[in-house]
């Protein structure tokens, strides 16, 4: 029987495109001469540097806010910083993934086209793939909860506050960074949902929208800057021939999802077909009760805390990818080839501290964890019926959700010239 992928593959614009593109110099390499010693090729000295910046116009819920990225040099990883404040009077109770969930959307701009951008549910699939360590201190990034947590109504302590990654591959590896002395002006756009959607008075009722505020939201910038000529240096090597810098951004998180009424019951079944027919590397899966379940909250409370899978399927072209145990798929199929002897069982899905970033499953293509360089893909653009079907171990008599992620890498040129990105095959 023909391979579905392998002939989907062949057929892919970008997997055909990948062996003869280009590479951005990176002006951070180094090598290793003998153990904890540095060659001869080493990483220049250069700044680095945090801005705070704040945004264009006013911010409110439900609303896009701006925020425009400094020119200066390599720009290497930005966060938001979100402060919302309880000013009902009482107590608000808050969904458990409160501050990822209240940012929408985050998108990276130039010229009004959008390069890239992250959703709740990627933001959240990214960190549960995290190693360990690295989990742990987003957990607290993302000031993430397990249970019902109040926000205080008490002067001084009635805030919450997250520094939320973009969710960009581009701050993955050096050599992925926006040289925003040279590109064209890049803008972070953000977009708040309502006021009360996740917040909710412990009586069954959302809190009073116009009590719940916005305290800070900013854009906190980390650059790397260069000496004078070497930055010249730089653009020079990368930048002074008449064709565009072509590289490939390793991904950008592609999002779909289905609802389905369930029966209280075990084994109830829900599926989802995907529509795109972009190229992933990663696919990231996760069913939600939409209806929250917990005594006294409000029905979004069930949001963005996942269920446990007992199966997952993944089919197309009438053929079964994969059929198997949701176990398996979480403990036994990860791999890392960057990590010594860890050619599979490898990651942290044990680790169920909070449920918004547990129960993220995850069907990785390629030999490691690292989302910076691809060891595989799969194009789905020829797999007609491309279908995820996940059984539960348990449900409600409610609206659930199956939630899709793609990790989709594209190709992406900056004009020599003039310093225009532009983005082009994805599939």
């Amino acid at each position: 029987m023909a391979n579905a992928i392998l002939n989907s593959n062949s057929s892919s614009a970008l997997i055909s495109s990948l062996d003869s593109v280009s590479s951005n110099k990176n002006p951070y390499i180094y090598s290793y001469a003998q153990k904890g010693t540095l060659g001869a090729a080493h990483v220049p000295a250069h700044s680095r540097t945090v801005v705070v910046s704040q945004p264009t116009g006013t911010p409110n819920f439900g609303t896009n806010i701006d925020f425009p990225v400094i020119k200066a040099d390599m720009l290497s990883n930005a966060f938001i910083k979100l402060v919302l404040e309880n000013n009902t009077g009482a107590d608000a109770y808050a969904n458990q993934g409160l501050l990822n969930m209240m940012v929408e959307e985050i998108s990276l701009l130039t010229a009004g086209k959008v390069i890239c951008s992250s959703r709740p549910f990627g933001r959240a699939a990214l960190m549960s793939n995290k190693p360990y360590q690295v989990k742990k201190n987003l957990e607290l990034m993302y000031n993430l909860t397990n249970g019902r947590q109040a926000i205080p109504h008490a002067a001084g302590t009635n805030f919450v506050t997250a520094y939320i990654p973009l969710g960009f591959s581009c701050f993955d590896a050096p050599e992925l960074n926006y040289n925003t002395s040279f590109v064209e002006p890049l803008l972070v756009r953000v977009r708040l949902a309502a006021a009360n959607a996740y917040l909710d008075d412990n009586a069954g009722n959302a809190v009073n929208a116009a009590q719940v505020g916005i305290r800070t939201v900013e854009l906190i910038q980390v650059h790397r800057s260069l000496p004078a000529d070497k930055l010249q240096k730089q653009i020079s090597s990368n930048y002074s021939d008449t064709e565009s810098l072509v590289r490939v951004q390793p991904y950008d998180l592609v999002e779909e999802n289905s609802t389905k009424p369930l029966a209280a019951a075990a084994d109830q079944v829900i599926e989802h077909t995907l529509t795109t027919n972009r190229v992933m590397t990663k696919l990231f899966i996760a069913v939600e009760n939409t209806v929250s379940q917990v005594a006294n909250s409000i029905a979004s409370f069930g949001e963005g805390a996942y269920l446990p899978i007992k199966n997952i399927k993944i089919s197309g072209n009438g053929q079964n990818i994969i059929d198997c145990d949701g176990d398996l798929v979480r403990y036994a199929l990860n791999a890392d080839s960057d990590s010594s002897n860890s050619a599979f069982a490898v990651g942290n899905n044990w680790d169920a501290s909070f449920p918004h970033n547990s129960n993220i499953y995850c069907f990785d293509l390629g030999f490691n964890k690292d989302p910076s360089h691809m060891t595989n893909a799969l194009s789905t653009r020829e797999i007609s019926d491309f279908k995820v079907t996940c059984t539960l171990t348990a449900a409600s008599a409610t609206l659930h959700r199956l939630r899709v992620c793609l990790c989709s890498p594209f190709l992406e040129s900056i004009n020599s010239a003039s310093g225009k990105i532009s983005t082009s095959l994805s599939s």
